[in-house]
């Protein structure tokens, strides 16, 4: 029998012994340092030979040497081969991806109802389709999931970045009796309609779901309603400390799916860091998205604006040379509820908004 996404996720997690846990969790920390900081990764070229020295210096519990795979350049390509075994935290970190990419394809099967609603099924279909052959490569790193719920409006972040060109916060929906009396309602009628499906849903779009102060109760709802408790991504993890700790520890407690944290310069990577140990983050993956990342942003919103603008003053932009590399933020093939206006619209790859 084929493991749900939800088994698979606490499976990934579970089958590790907590020493096996906090080791991958430093070489996570590690990558991401790796990824998201220039001076970090001067600071490597600079002691090729005595990379220790330079993690110490971050907190990173965990020997380069025994990962030459992930960061020098003449061993990459041992990476994902038997020939990387001389080096075995490299083995653990590519074991780990491999375990969640096949995470992410069954997040993707997990919105598939040709049984309980082959119309809708037939639909979401049609736009896998046509995605994979609009996105090529990037297509398979989509998961398509069925339904998106906006539990504010508009956003206080405002990422130079934003693919949705998210407008000012306007206030959130809360979590009072009748709220949520409503809010358990959209979700099992979403629940009855969808089947499992309704699993692969998660509480934000155009919105900072740490906006809204409530935002852990509304997960915890959902969770028990579906079974399955929604990804959050959130660009202010440290705007409410508390709340943060509590959608993080509602991850530890039923382990169903990974969350995410964008990371909006070296400075927020550097106070995050600080914030949270790399254990307590072991289930979050840091979206790195400053400008000395490695990471390239989807060609739409507020990051063609900007891209745009410098291009016209002719000026160079590390985007200019990521364009083809992503092509969209979006994901959901279905529907996108807003709770606070009452508003349901149907959403369609890359981003496309009809009223439903």
């Amino acid at each position: 029998m084929t493991q749900t996404a939800t088994e698979h996720c606490r499976h990934i997690f579970d089958r590790r012994t907590p020493e096996q846990l906090r080791t991958l969790s430093h070489v996570k920390r590690f990558m991401e340092r790796l990824a998201g900081d220039l001076e970090f990764r001067r600071a490597l070229s600079e002691n090729v030979d005595s990379p220790r020295a330079v993690t110490k210096r971050y907190g990173i519990e965990v020997d380069p040497m025994k990962m030459l795979p992930l960061w020098r350049g003449g061993y990459l390509k041992h990476r994902f081969k038997p020939e990387s075994t001389p080096w075995p935290l490299a083995m653990m970190w590519d074991e780990f991806i491999r375990e969640m990419l096949r995470h992410r394809d069954l997040l993707r099967e997990e919105g598939e109802m040709s049984t309980i609603n082959p119309r809708f099924h037939a639909w979401r279909e049609r736009q896998i389709r046509r995605c994979n052959d609009e996105l090529g490569g990037t297509a398979a790193s989509v998961t398509y999931p069925i339904i998106a719920f906006e539990l504010s409006d508009g956003c206080t972040v405002g990422c130079w970045f934003c693919g949705l060109s998210a407008d000012r916060f306007k206030g959130y929906y809360e979590y009072s009796e009748e709220h949520a009396a409503l809010w358990r309602g959209v979700v099992g009628i979403a629940s009855e309609m969808f089947g499992s499906a309704a699993r692969t849903g998660f509480c934000y779009w155009a919105t900072e779901p740490m906006d809204n102060p409530h935002y852990d109760r509304f997960l915890f709802d959902y969770y028990q309603i579906t079974g399955a408790l929604p990804q959050t991504t959130t660009a202010a993890p440290l705007k409410d400390r508390a709340l943060t700790t509590r959608v993080l520890e509602l991850f530890k407690r039923y382990r169903t799916v990974t969350n995410r944290f964008s990371v909006l310069s070296t400075t927020h990577l550097d106070q995050i860091h600080m914030a949270f140990s790399p254990e307590e983050l072991i289930g979050v993956e840091l979206v790195l998205q400053g400008k000395e990342a490695l990471t390239a942003k989807a060609f739409t919103g507020r990051a063609r604006e900007r891209s745009e603008k410098l291009r016209a003053a002719n000026k160079n932009d590390a985007i200019g040379l990521l364009e083809g590399d992503h092509t969209t933020i979006a994901c959901v093939s279905g529907f996108l509820v807003n709770m606070l206006q009452g508003r349901l619209q149907l959403v369609t790859l890359p981003h496309g908004l009809n009223p439903a």
